[in-house]
């Protein structure tokens, strides 16, 4: 646990010092995994220090007077370059619990922001099932159109003809005849050589 806690007590310093957070930023200030990163943003976000995310993944950042431990642990240092001299053993968490709970500050709801929100959420939503729809009726159709080439090719094999040929010579059709022509040149080179 104490090795944990000094690497958060670290990783909350930087948060604080930067006043800004992410899981990237830690895990190069710190040169540690993403997921250990992750999950001391995550303790951070626990404890008050930092915000839940915003819709785009924004965080905010505690006053400075609500983690005034974290910034007197934070003193000389240096944004983006050095990690904070910050002594073992403190009771950080502690300090941090009992400071967020004392003065945590909400940000007020608003309505017209919400509202628009919830706009934007029901525009996409619809959107997204207008694309979805379309593709559904689009696979659909493919289908259909799939079942009637087989029923094409069983017409014609039922009069005589060769099914694998006639997909030869449709695949034949879609090439330009200069592309064509050179295929079969170089095919019967091909044979040529093998005695074929």
């Amino acid at each position: 646990m104490g090795k944990d806690n000094d690497l958060y007590m670290k990783a909350a310093a930087i948060v604080v010092k930067e006043r800004k957070c992410s899981t990237s930023l830690i895990q190069r200030q710190l040169s540690i995994g993403y997921n250990k990163a992750a999950r001391l943003v995550e303790q951070m976000e626990q404890q008050g220090i930092v915000s839940a995310p915003d819709h785009v993944g924004k965080r905010e950042i505690a006053t400075t007077d609500q983690i005034k431990d974290v910034i007197e642990m934070t003193d000389g240092l240096t944004p983006k370059t050095d990690t904070p001299n910050i002594i073992p053993g403190n009771d950080f968490n502690q300090a941090i619990v009992n400071k967020t709970a004392q003065k945590k500050s909400k940000m007020k709801e608003d309505a017209d922001f919400k509202e628009h929100n919830d706009g934007v959420y029901r525009v996409a939503a619809g959107e997204l099932r207008a694309f979805v729809e379309r593709f559904e009726r689009l696979d659909a159709e493919k289908k259909d159109i799939a079942e009637q080439q087989k029923e094409v090719m069983a017409e014609a094999k039922s009069r005589g003809y060769d099914n694998k040929v006639l997909r030869k010579i449709v695949a034949l059709r879609k090439k330009d005849p200069a592309e064509v022509s050179e295929e079969e040149s170089v095919l019967e080179m091909y044979k040529e050589a093998l005695g074929m």
